[in-house]
């Protein structure tokens, strides 16, 4: 299993010691784009082999990019990329065993078109490889986007001329940090402007979050930029950095469209002052929208940079496959927590499903393992998607070497994207609550014993109990059933059946949780800042909190009030602790 980890500004001079002398022109490679869009990929990097390993979430899924090769010195001292080879063929093997590992089908992404035969001859009848046209990057030569020469451009030179004439003192300047400001009042602007659909509306945001993180770390991230003033007015600003020493990835470009021209103008005069050792501008993929992809064509790329994906051609596991990650996992349970058989067996056949179990397998067996139940949080009259983590177990040869960390952190990656709000659990020994809070969780969930009688109770009983209560894990019918059947079997029953235990629980969706603190806390105004919830990273930005309602923003307050995300679980259940019941743990 590779030792991945999170991608930081730190690790800027790192990357680009493969990204900057190499030869891929893939916007996915600029620096800038990988740090800002973090958030929302979750987006990790691992040195394999002497390659560059990009791990990240599309969604639920997890997928790779294409291995970068280190570029290797000349005889006259510069650096230059070997075309891939053999060596890579061995780095693909390593993190599709990877992929397997933490129990996804694998997925790469940003596969050259050189290196379509070259997989399929090392990889036969494993892999469908295709294109993906909605992620093509439209690269294009500096001398066309200068000079916009020919009969096909020229309405692109009218632009230009008509911007001229209507706005002869014009100026262009360079984008300076003092000038974000009103880069960003622009921004607000057009996007009133752009509104459209909620899809629409859902892709703006994000597109806001990312500028903003880019704004926030302009200097470390490298970013060069610039602008376009009408009478001391901001009326257009883009920016980017470098994917490689003569390609130049152009990241945003926005502009006020009452301006007629100011797109094209500062276009051309953004590539004309950047410097000349770029001679590709890749201005990045049209997404699949149309709007967008007819103002890249209508500039005549000259590259159209086909990017393949390349999945497993049969990436469901047949039955046995199943049932053997069901057999393993069960045996790991075994052997790490020496449950009595009984309780084992009912476990397995009435509450495990291979949905809600996450694996870690290493050389096909199965090495880690979690399961994430499904439960409701009532929350003040409110029922919440919320999961219960049960299980939690590492082979104990596999011990000390990250596995379970990193599983957990999958985990909570993949929950977001189910739109679990909450996720809780109880630690089964008393040095885990270190380890827990470190995963972000927080002792805001009590273990209280059940109503007395519970054992001959009908379901219709105990649920009419437990909803008299302000913040419970609700069991169903089933699962109560469940309960019933254990305490049949006259086991040994579990200390939270028997007395007040803490459990632990981790906010799982920030924006969605403190949307329903507000809801309940009409009256209070605050300003928030979550940070450090390095398992999902969309959770790390500011959200204002006025009556009833949250908003959420990367645009920085200095006086918000800094959480991280275990402290962000506190912050909820101040006022009224939530309980759990009956767990079978």
């Amino acid at each position: 299993m590779i030792r991945f980890r999170d991608v930081t500004t730190a690790d800027k001079d790192l990357i680009q010691q493969f990204t900057l002398y190499g030869e891929r022109q893939n916007c996915d490679l600029s620096f800038a784009n990988i740090i800002s869009w973090r958030f929302n990929y979750n987006t990790q990097f691992a040195i394999v082999d002497d390659y560059l390993v990009f791990r990240f979430y599309i969604g639920r899924h997890l997928a790779y990019m294409m291995p970068i090769p280190r570029p290797k010195e000349r005889e006259d001292g510069t650096l230059k990329v070997v075309p891939c080879d053999e060596c890579s063929v061995n780095v693909i093997r390593t993190i599709r065993n990877d992929a397997t590992a933490m129990g996804h089908p694998f997925l790469m992404m940003g596969v050259c078109n050189y290196m379509v035969d070259l997989i399929e001859q090392a990889f036969p009848d494993t892999f469908d490889m295709k294109p993906d046209r909605d992620f093509a990057d439209y690269i294009y030569t500096r001398e066309k986007l200068i000079n916009l020469s020919g009969k096909k451009l020229q309405s692109k030179r009218n632009h230009i001329n008509k911007f001229k004439s209507l706005y002869p003192n014009y100026e262009y300047k360079p984008l300076t940090p003092e000038l974000i400001p009103e880069c960003l009042k622009l921004e607000q602007e057009w996007r009133q402007v752009s509104k459209g659909d909620n899809a629409q509306d859902e892709e703006l945001s994000g597109e806001l979050r990312s500028m903003t993180r880019a704004f926030n770390r302009w200097e470390r991230l490298g970013l060069s930029g610039g602008t376009i003033f009408v009478e001391n007015k901001l009326v257009a600003f883009t920016y980017g950095c470098p994917i490689n020493q003569s390609t130049f990835d152009v990241c945003v470009e926005k502009a006020d469209v009452s301006y007629e021209g100011a797109f094209t103008i500062i276009n051309q005069e953004f590539v004309k002052h950047l410097p000349s050792q770029y001679i590709y501008i890749n201005r990045e993929e049209d997404m699949g929208e149309e709007g967008l992809r007819r103002a890249k064509l209508s500039y005549k790329p000259d590259i159209l940079l086909e990017k393949n994906v390349v999945m497993e051609r049969h990436p469901l596991a047949s039955f046995e496959d199943q049932e053997r990650i069901k057999n393993e996992t069960r045996d790991l349970w075994r052997l790490v927590f020496k449950d009595p058989e009984p309780f084992i067996e009912l476990y397995f056949n009435r509450v495990y499903t291979g949905e809600s179990n996450y694996t870690c397998q290493i050389n096909g067996r199965v090495v880690a393992a979690l399961q994430a139940l499904p439960y409701t949080l009532l929350y003040h009259g409110n029922e919440v998607k919320t999961v219960y983590i049960s299980g939690v177990s590492t082979h104990p040869d596999m011990r000390n070497q990250d596995i379970g960390n990193n599983l957990m952190k999958q985990v909570h990656f993949n929950l977001y994207h189910k739109e679990v709000i909450f996720s809780a659990l109880i630690p089964a020994e008393p040095w885990l609550y270190g380890w827990y809070a470190k995963c972000g969780y927080a002792e805001r969930i009590t273990c209280t014993p059940p109503p007395e009688g519970v054992e001959s109770m009908s379901f219709a009983e105990f649920d009419a109990w437990q909803r008299q209560k302000t913040c419970i894990l609700l069991h169903d019918e089933t699962g109560y059933d469940i309960i019933q059947e254990d305490l049949r079997l006259h086991l040994e029953p579990s200390s939270s059946a028997n007395q007040p235990i803490q459990g632990m629980i981790r906010v799982i969706n920030a924006r969605a949780a403190l949307e329903l603190y507000a809801a309940h806390h009409p009256s209070t105004a605050c300003l928030l800042r979550v940070t450090d919830d390095r398992d999902i990273p969309l959770n790390n930005a500011y959200y204002i909190i006025s009556e009833g309602h949250v908003q959420q923003t990367d645009e920085p307050f200095a006086d918000a009030k800094r959480l991280t995300i275990g402290q962000l679980a506190d912050f909820l259940f101040a006022d009224k602790q939530a309980e759990m019941n009956l767990m079978l743990n």
